[in-house]
């Protein structure tokens, strides 16, 4: 009886024994257990790489949500407008809130307007910030299409490009407007085994110059092109301006030949651009660089955008005078005009640079004498320029006189009228 229990008791402590064996498997003998796939022994399965990690033998495309997320970052943007108009009115293209967040801190290219007008003689023009960028379009009568471009200066909803609008003239009926997305909008880069994006610097000069009858704006003095700028293309040039009737041109001049077509001013403020050929250097293919005008025109802005040289850096213009003070003791009475070189010692080096201002140290003994700059630019397209006229008080005192249109030291003259004047030294400011 005793045997039976014990042989029992036995069997019972082998069974359980098996039983944990077994659960926690049989050292290198294959079987299931953690850590191990069903049929392939005990080497562990390796895990498999998160999804942010590259795996040469993904089928996946690891970049392929980012790809999509800069697809969606450069759809074009559709608002329908649906809406007639009468007589002149704008549209505010960015009145609607939905349209204005997608647009937030995008690269607007181009508008593209769906629109026709009751008898073919509406026109319609794109107004950004304010500002005409190009002259107005006719829209006909049947609905068609309509391009204007925006500024690539002042295109980041948001940013530069605060406003937007659509200013028409006659009845219209707009049906939508499509925002194009400029298609190097948003974070992501060109990617790996793409060259890299060029890089340009946009120079600019806001002027509130009137030009009559015709003349023109050395672009080499007004930007000191000569001086800092050598060695580096200039691939445009843009200017901003508006004329009275709204037939006013203007031309871009390298080198004193023509480049390009001639291009018409409107009445309102007008951006034109002028694309240079690739490649041209100034100091080189340029040696000169002007823009030409003919009509009667308000300049209000010319830029340049220039390509980035020495790995993107570029230099500093190097320390000069800024200043010519000389003694002279002349007196000078009822002149149409002497050239400060020949009241003046300039040297050489100084005859091309910028005035800024000219100050006198002067005794008038008249009363009402009047003073005033002239530029006189000789060449093929001969112009004249004048400054403001300074009427002088008897005694001494010191007259200053500023520039007129960016001149040279060179074309710089002194006018005298209804007076005689004894100067007693001259002080030139240059830029």
């Amino acid at each position: 009886m005793n045997f039976s229990k014990i042989m029992l008791m036995s069997l019972l402590v082998v069974s359980n024994a098996l039983i944990a064996q077994d659960r926690i498997g049989w050292g290198n003998q294959p079987g299931a257990g953690p850590g191990r796939d069903p049929g392939q022994g005990s080497r562990p399965v390796e895990p498999r790489p998160p999804r942010d990690q590259f795996d040469p033998f993904d089928p996946r495309d690891p970049w392929e949500d980012q790809r999509e997320d800069q697809r969606e970052d450069q759809r074009d943007i559709e608002f329908q407008v649906n809406r007639y108009f009468q007589g002149q009115e704008r549209l505010d293209l960015l009145s609607d809130y939905y349209i204005k967040t997608q647009l937030e801190r995008k690269k607007i290219k181009e508008v593209i307007i769906t629109a026709s007008t009751e008898r073919g003689l509406g026109t319609a023009q794109l107004l950004a910030n304010g500002q005409a960028l190009e002259s107005a379009k006719t829209v006909a009568r049947q609905i068609a299409q309509y391009t204007f471009r925006v500024d690539q200066f002042g295109n980041t909803v948001g940013q530069n490009l605060r406003s937007l609008e659509l200013k028409m003239q006659g009845k219209f009926y707009v049906e939508k407007a499509v925002f194009v997305i400029a298609k190097n909008n948003g974070p992501i880069g060109p990617g790996p085994g793409h060259p890299p994006v060029p890089q340009f610097e946009v120079v600019r000069q806001q002027l509130n110059e009137t030009i009559q009858g015709e003349g023109g704006l050395h672009l080499f003095r007004m930007f000191n092109l000569g001086a800092e700028r050598q060695g580096q293309t200039v691939r445009r040039v843009t200017v901003l301006a508006r004329s009275q009737r709204g037939s006013a041109q203007a031309q871009l001049l390298i080198n004193d030949q023509n480049s390009g077509q001639a291009q018409l001013i409107g009445m309102g403020s007008t951006r034109l651009t002028f694309d240079l050929y690739a490649g041209q250097k100034i100091g080189r293919e340029i040696q000169g660089l002007r823009l030409y005008f003919r009509g009667n025109v308000v300049i209000e802005e010319v830029s340049l955008e220039i390509e980035k040289s020495n790995g993107g850096q570029f230099p500093g213009p190097a320390p000069i005078e800024r200043r010519i003070e000389q003694v002279i003791n002349q007196r000078l009475y009822d002149t149409s005009g002497v050239n400060l070189t020949a009241l003046m010692r300039i040297e050489r080096r100084h005859e091309d640079r910028i005035v800024d201002s000219v100050e006198l140290v002067l005794r008038n003994s008249d009363y009402g004498a009047r003073l005033k700059l002239c530029q006189q630019v000789a060449g093929q397209y001969q112009t004249l320029n004048c400054g403001a006229i300074s009427t002088l008080s008897p005694g001494a005192q010191i007259v200053r006189l500023t520039s007129v249109n960016y001149a040279k030291l060179s074309e710089i003259s002194l006018s005298v009228r209804m007076g005689m004047i004894d100067i007693e030294r001259i002080i030139v400011n240059l830029r």
